[in-house]
């Protein structure tokens, strides 16, 4: 159920972003890595959707250089 939820709120983020996943989709290799850095980063004082964010906004600064 995790997965399920951390799925839709980077599919959020990406949108926030300019990028439909509808029609330019991750790859399974980077849905993986996106989603092992969100649980890495996050600890009891921050929330999924701020861990997600700051995940996501690296992920896609990075490819735009």
């Amino acid at each position: 159920m995790e997965e399920k939820f951390l799925y839709k709120m980077i599919q959020q983020c990406f949108y926030q972003y300019e990028r439909d996943l509808a029609i330019d989709p991750l790859t399974d290799e980077e849905y993986v890595r996106i989603l092992a850095a969100v649980k890495d980063q996050k600890d009891e004082g921050s929330e999924w959707y701020e861990v997600v964010e700051d995940v996501v906004y690296g992920y896609v600064t990075n490819q735009e250089e």
